[in-house]
């Protein structure tokens, strides 16, 4: 993938995309929103503190995101072994009481 270039914080960086998946200008977009809002809500604080700050925010962002889809993951699981279960028990009755052809 050809490298392009991107817009942070008023200073252009040269990247390589590495997913095809994410366009890195949506991504760069995201990260210069959310050092904007940072920088004025913190008032007068270095590109570092602005750009350490804005990491730990999309970081925490990012594990909150995981641990729902976690969480998701594990009700649906839960929710096919419970029907699993219950067609087994199914069986189990048709088994016991045997198929009769009318």
């Amino acid at each position: 993938m050809a490298s392009s270039e991107i817009k942070i914080y008023g200073k252009t960086y040269k990247v390589k995309p590495v997913s095809s998946s994410v366009d890195m200008q949506d991504v760069a977009a995201l990260v210069d929103a959310k050092m904007r809002e940072l920088s004025g809500v913190k008032g007068k604080s270095s590109t570092v503190d602005v750009a350490v700050l804005t990491a730990l925010n999309l970081g925490h962002e990012l594990m909150e995101l995981k641990q729902t889809r976690q969480g998701d993951s594990d009700q649906h699981s839960q929710r096919i072994d419970g029907m699993v279960q219950k067609l087994e028990e199914s069986l189990e009755a048709i088994k016991s009481k045997g198929v009769s052809g009318s």
